[in-house]
């Protein structure tokens, strides 16, 4: 692990660095969109040598009719580090490991007397994100959510092909209905899963149990990325707000956190900015070309 680093120099040239961003609740706005004039500032200082890329939970589907006017030069970390993909062809360059369909049976037998549906993520000829039913209002927002997201499929029974890898699921319940199969899970597959568990930010009174393999996380991507790069970890900046950005800012030469971030996040940040709905994020990096 990288030891905490000051906020770089007045002195180090921007270009000489790789600066990385999460998207939702940091790049993107309040409503979870790169407005049209966020793509021009963006692309203006990619012009003047910003070296920058993004890390996300989305899927490609997701990520890319939001990134595609950006005039991005390096791979784009995707689903919380399960790929490093080139944005503008949709080529995978690395892929991290998947899960097993025995924890997913395992997980099944956790969470139906509970009465809780899983959204399980897979990856075959092409993403999907299937799904029995929503089981309570915070599920059903974040099916609302993906109305016009081709990836969602309701499905009867959850049968995957072949050729179907799982990639990662998610849980939408009640912190007091989810944190015991939280606990349950960490126990069972310490060695296996990369569990995040936290409260939902766009619908209080609801919490996210949102899981993938062991080896997928953005911190490791980002370090795969890097080495692909030949660029040194010491010399990566990375903005983030939410649980699953923490991994990156443990290994990044210079951590920074969105005024909204959550309270975890901030703590291990050395620097804080202002928050998503303010373009945080674009106008540090604006600040560097002044």
């Amino acid at each position: 692990m990288n030891s905490p680093s000051q906020e770089p120099s007045a002195a180090t040239d921007p270009r000489n660095l790789l600066y990385v961003s999460d998207m939702d609740g940091t790049l993107l706005d309040g409503n979870g969109q790169l407005p049209e004039d966020s793509v021009r500032r963006l692309n203006r200082l990619i012009d003047k040598g910003l070296n920058f890329t993004v890390a996300t939970a989305r899927n490609y589907d997701s990520a890319y009719p939001l990134l595609r006017g950006l005039n991005l030069r390096h791979p784009v970390i995707l689903f919380n580090g399960v790929y490093l993909t080139e944005l503008h062809t949709g080529a995978n360059i690395f892929f991290s490991d998947f899960i097993s369909a025995e924890i997913i049976k395992t997980m099944m037998a956790i969470v139906e007397p509970r009465g809780i549906d899983p959204f399980i993520y897979t990856y075959g000829e092409r993403h999907r994100v299937y799904f029995r039913s929503a089981s309570n209002p915070g599920a059903q927002a974040y099916v609302d959510s993906m109305t016009d997201d081709d990836r969602m499929q309701k499905v009867e029974e959850f049968i995957f092909s072949q050729s179907e890898r799982i990639s990662g699921f998610l849980l939408i319940d009640t912190g007091v209905t989810l944190e015991p199969v939280y606990n349950e899970l960490r126990s069972l597959f310490t060695n296996d899963l990369n569990i995040y568990f936290a409260k939902d930010v766009s619908n209080t009174g609801f919490h996210w149990l949102q899981s993938f393999h062991q080896e997928a996380n953005k911190g490791k991507m980002l370090k795969r990325m890097t080495q692909h790069l030949g660029i040194s970890l010491l010399e990566t900046v990375v903005f983030g707000d939410y649980l699953n950005d923490i991994d990156m800012f443990k290994i990044a030469g210079h951590a920074i956190a969105v005024e909204n971030a959550l309270p975890e996040v901030k703590s291990v940040a050395q620097q804080i900015i202002a928050s998503n709905v303010d373009q945080g994020v674009i106008a540090y990096l604006e600040s560097l070309f002044d």
